[in-house]
C-alpha cells in the first residue's frame, strides 16, 4: 500500500508524513481511539529507508480523503497529529506506534491540586485549563458544563494533568428532565482529540427524542462485515423489583416491581438503604432506580467495510432485529460511538465500539440528590 498519497480501495487517498517528510513505506495502518484516551496509529512498513526515517519522538501527520488524489483537496476533518513512542524493527517488516498529544497529559509532571483554587469553578473550564499543555489547542473549549466543583469531589491532591482531567470528567454527568428526554436522563461528558492537536469536549445525546444518527448499521444495508457483529447483553445491573428502606427507621420502606420486565427477563431484585424518613421520598428513589435499570444493557462491537469518516461521540443507529428480538419491541437503537479501530491495507475495515456503560446506582442516586449542581 503506497501510503504517501496512495490510492486505496474505494478511492480513499492517504497522506502520511514523518517529521514533515513523505513516508511511502507503509503497508498497513491501524488507527485506534476511545473516549478519554489518546488516539493511536500503528504503522507497519518495509524497507531500510522506512527505519531510517523513524525516530522516537518524531512528529507523525496523517490525513485521508475520498475521490480526489490532490493533496490540496484533502478533507482533514479527522486528521491525526502525534509523536512516535515505540519502534519495532524487523527483518522483513517493521512498525512504529504513534500517540496523539493526550499522551503529554498522561506523562506530565505531577501537580498538587488544591481545593481552595477550584471550588466553585465549572468542571469544564478546570479541565480545559489542564489541557492547555505541550501544543494542545484548547481554543474550542468555551461552552462550559454548568456543573461546579465542590469540596467533596475527588479532584484534589497530587495528580498528573490527565488524572485531574479524568477526575473532572468523572463528575461531569448532566441531569436532564425537559420533556425531550426520558425522565431524569443523565448524560455523560467525554473528551478527546478528534482532529490534529485540537482538544474537544463533547456531550453525546442519544436519548433525545429528536436525536439523529450519523451512521446506520444494518443487516439489510449489508454494511456489517461477515462475522463482524459481536453483541453483549448485560444483566448485571438490571433491576425490576426493589425495596428501599430507611437507614434510620427500619419500619419505613417502599417496594416496587416492574411486571413487564419481570415477565420478559425474570426477577432481578435489589435492596437499597436510603437516608430519609420520608416515605414518599423512599418511593420516588425506588421509582427512579426501577425506571433506569429495568432493561439489560447492550453493547456492540461491529466491523464495517469502507467506514472511514467517523469520530468519537457520533450517534449510530443499530438495526439488528435478530439481537433486539430478545430485548425490546423496537428493532433499532441510537447509541453513542465510544471507540473504534480502523485498519487500512488492501481493504478498509473499521470496528465500531458502540454503547455507553450505565452509571452505578450510587452514582445515579448521588446526582438525583444534588440536581442544582448539575
Amino acid at each position: 500500500m503506497p501510503a504517501q498519497k496512495g490510492v486505496l480501495p474505494d478511492n480513499l487517498y492517504l497522506n502520511l508524513l514523518v517529521d514533515g517528510r513523505e513516508f511511502p513505506y507503509a503497508t498497513t495502518i491501524t488507527m485506534k481511539h476511545e473516549v478519554n484516551s489518546a488516539r493511536t496509529i500503528h504503522c507497519q512498513f518495509t524497507g531500510r529507508g522506512g527505519l531510517e526515517a523513524c525516530r522516537l519522538g518524531a512528529k507523525v501527520e496523517l490525513s485521508w480523503h475520498k475521490n480526489s488524489p490532490s493533496s490540496a483537496l484533502f478533507d482533514d476533518a479527522r486528521s491525526f497529529v502525534g509523536i512516535i513512542k515505540t519502534i519495532s524493527p524487523g527483518e522483513n517488516s517493521s512498525a512504529f506506534m504513534a500517540f496523539d498529544y493526550v499522551t503529554h497529559l498522561a506523562e506530565s509532571q505531577f501537580t498538587y491540586y488544591k481545593a481552595e483554587d477550584y471550588i466553585g469553578e465549572d468542571l469544564y473550564f478546570a479541565a480545559a485549563r489542564a489541557c492547555d499543555y505541550k501544543g494542545i489547542d484548547v481554543t474550542r473549549l468555551t461552552s462550559g458544563s454548568g456543573i461546579f466543583i465542590t469540596k467533596d469531589m475527588n479532584l484534589f491532591g497530587w495528580k498528573t494533568r490527565k488524572e485531574f482531567i479524568d477526575a473532572c470528567f468523572n463528575e461531569m454527568k448532566l441531569l436532564v428532565d425537559d420533556g425531550q428526554h426520558p425522565r431524569n436522563t443523565i448524560l455523560q461528558w467525554y473528551y478527546g482529540i478528534r482532529k490534529d492537536n485540537i482538544m474537544d469536549f463533547f456531550l453525546p445525546d442519544p436519548k433525545m427524542e429528536a436525536a439523529f444518527e450519523y451512521l446506520t448499521v444494518s443487516e439489510s444495508d449489508n454494511n456489517v462485515a461477515s462475522g463482524g457483529l459481536v453483541s453483549q447483553i448485560d444483566t448485571s445491573q438490571m433491576i425490576n423489583t426493589i425495596t428501599v428502606a430507611s437507614k434510620t427507621d427500619e419500619t419505613l420502606y417502599a417496594q416496587l416491581e416492574d411486571g413487564p420486565s419481570i415477565d420478559k427477563h425474570g426477577v432481578a431484585s435489589y435492596f437499597l438503604q436510603y437516608d430519609s424518613i420520608n416515605e414518599a421520598e423512599l418511593y420516588n428513589i425506588g421509582y427512579e432506580v426501577l425506571n433506569n435499570y429495568n432493561k439489560p444493557s447492550i453493547y456492540y462491537n461491529i466491523t464495517t467495510q469502507n467506514t472511514d469518516d467517523i469520530s468519537l461521540g457520533d450517534l449510530i443507529k443499530v438495526e439488528i432485529p435478530s439481537v433486539h428480538a430478545a430485548l425490546y419491541s423496537s428493532s433499532e437503537d441510537i447509541l453513542t460511538l465510544i471507540g473504534y479501530e480502523m485498519s487500512i491495507s488492501e481493504t478498509v475495515s473499521t470496528r465500531l465500539k458502540i454503547g455507553e456503560k450505565p452509571l452505578t446506582i450510587s452514582q445515579m442516586i448521588d446526582i438525583l440528590k444534588k440536581p442544582t449542581d448539575r
